[in-house]
């Protein structure tokens, strides 16, 4: 083989590093979203159909994942955009290119984590671009103060009367939860914004299954601010990465599966599915009832 040739393979597969990543080229994300790290990191452009990073967040670097989640933001940003145009998904922080802690977050440290803003509309349902800030929203879905990244003030301008956009967000959210190469394994979001997005989801009709889904997946954190101003998307470990030390957190739910070998057209009732109690739970939170979030193992949003 040619010595330059040579060199260079040694040089790219780290010789001198022992181990089975010392040749793995793709993205892997390794230990877990609160104490991991992130190798060959892909990298989010600042702007892309449907969605962009706003300004102060560009200044953080925090714009890498893997390539899974970085692939998932631009296809469902994109899909949300050519369904309902107008809106601009503004994506928020993923991880340090290298993964690992940051000042801003507990999490977010191999890759698997994402911040997106919620969409919003103004007095008159027209959907607006947030480019300074993130918005906090009331239960009612009304925005009711500025939610400035870490360490900025928040814009001198009074807060706007905007909207939380139910048809928007849930658009995002079924996106991620239908992709056919990401499996999600939280959306960290306030429970009533939760609430409104699972009924917006009803009114338009879809797939009882999927809003079974995603009413499991959609979890208020208990350890963190409620996630009023954005919702925090978790992907699962990849299969080939759990083989070099990635590791989830919280209950194992293999959805894909599950729903996979359902009949049609929703798969089992939803009772032998998931449970009657479980079940019970589903109909509260659309109801805009307190319901109890069953969740195993530490969190960290």
């Amino acid at each position: 083989m040619n010595r330059r040739l040579l060199a260079l393979l040694l040089a790219l597969t780290g010789a001198g590093c022992a181990g089975p990543l010392a040749t793995t080229f793709s993205s892997t994300s390794l230990g877990t979203a609160a104490d991991g790290t992130l190798r060959h990191p892909a990298s989010l452009p600042f702007e892309g159909e449907g969605y962009a990073v706003p300004v102060p967040w560009r200044t953080r670097h925090a714009n890498y994942g893997t390539e899974t989640l970085v692939d998932l933001i631009a296809r469902v940003s994109r899909e949300v955009e050519r369904d309902a145009p107008g809106g601009v998904a503004a994506i928020g922080d993923l991880s340090r290119r290298r993964g690992g802690g940051s000042a801003q977050h507990r999490s977010h440290q191999d890759g698997r984590d994402v911040d997106v803003f919620f969409y919003a509309t103004d007095a008159g349902g027209r959907p607006v671009r947030l480019n300074e800030a993130m918005l906090h929203f009331s239960s009612e879905g009304r925005a009711v103060r500025w939610s400035p990244p870490q360490g900025t003030r928040a814009p001198a301008r009074p807060v706007p009367p905007y909207r939380f956009d139910a048809r928007r967000n849930w658009a995002f959210v079924r996106g991620l939860l239908s992709d056919p190469d990401a499996e999600v394994q939280w959306i960290f979001v306030q429970r009533s914004l939760g609430a409104a997005l699972l009924r917006e989801a009803a009114a338009e009709g879809d797939d009882p299954a999927l809003l079974a889904r995603a009413a499991f997946i959609l979890h208020q954190p208990s350890d963190s601010e409620p996630h009023d101003d954005h919702m925090h998307v978790r992907l699962y470990c990849g299969i080939g990465e759990r083989s070099f030390g990635c590791a989830d957190r919280g209950p194992v739910r293999w959805w894909k599966k599950m729903w996979k070998y359902m009949e049609a057209p929703f798969g089992r009732a939803p009772a032998e599915s998931v449970g009657a109690d479980r079940l019970a739970a589903f109909g509260r939170l659309i109801r805009e009832e307190t319901p109890p979030t069953p969740a195993a193992g530490k969190l960290t949003s």
